[in-house]
């Protein structure tokens, strides 16, 4: 029974990645059954018995994609004594890589169908909320540590989450004239302004 499970579980995350790919690639909307299946050397059979919709779909692919940053920035920032050089390494992990960035995709998506369905709203809202925990935390670690002044560290990482999320569409839509290093050079300026460091 154990065998069985985990191959069923493998099974699950396979699809899960399959269709992280072929929606990132394609969009949803021109996403078939067919493609994840095809992606994941499985019959469509398979995949709707783990995803009867392809919203189902696009939840635990983001899903998926979320928790495995999370785990990742964890990784990393445990090593990170610096306050400012452990905001500047979340900030790196979390905003857009390039364009077509395929995390980036998915949330384009999610954000898209958020804005018509209100259980997706849900999904969404509860994402954002543990992104900005983890924002607040890294706030915390850095005024406790006397290195940031801030009285207000959800109404900061409310401020400085907008702005990377903003500027990440940017990066993802390659927009012309704007760069993943301008992002990081804007959002390192505005967390220095907004937590009282003289060096922007």
């Amino acid at each position: 029974m154990t065998a069985r499970r985990s191959k069923g579980k493998e099974r699950e995350e396979l699809v899960i990645r399959a269709a992280a790919q072929v929606i990132a690639e394609r969009g949803l909307a021109n996403v078939r059954v067919a493609d994840v299946a095809e992606r994941a050397g499985m019959s469509p059979g398979h995949v709707t018995y783990y995803f009867p919709s392809k919203i189902d779909m696009l939840m635990r692919a983001i899903r998926a994609s979320e928790e495995a940053l999370a785990a990742e920035v964890a990784r990393q920032l445990a090593d990170i004594g610096d306050p400012w050089d452990r905001l500047d390494r979340l900030v790196e992990l979390s905003a857009a890589q390039g364009v077509r960035d395929p995390g980036w995709v998915l949330w384009l998506q999610v954000w898209l169908e958020a804005a018509l369905d209100g259980e997706v709203a849900k999904v969404l809202d509860e994402l954002d909320a543990r992104w900005r925990d983890i924002l607040v935390d890294v706030i915390g670690y850095g005024v406790g540590r006397g290195a940031f002044h801030a009285t207000d560290h959800v109404a900061v990482a409310m401020s400085l989450s907008a702005m990377i999320d903003g500027l990440s569409i940017k990066v993802t839509l390659g927009a012309p004239g704007f760069t993943r290093v301008d992002l990081l050079r804007l959002v390192r300026a505005a967390a220095r302004t907004l937590l009282g460091s003289r060096a922007a």
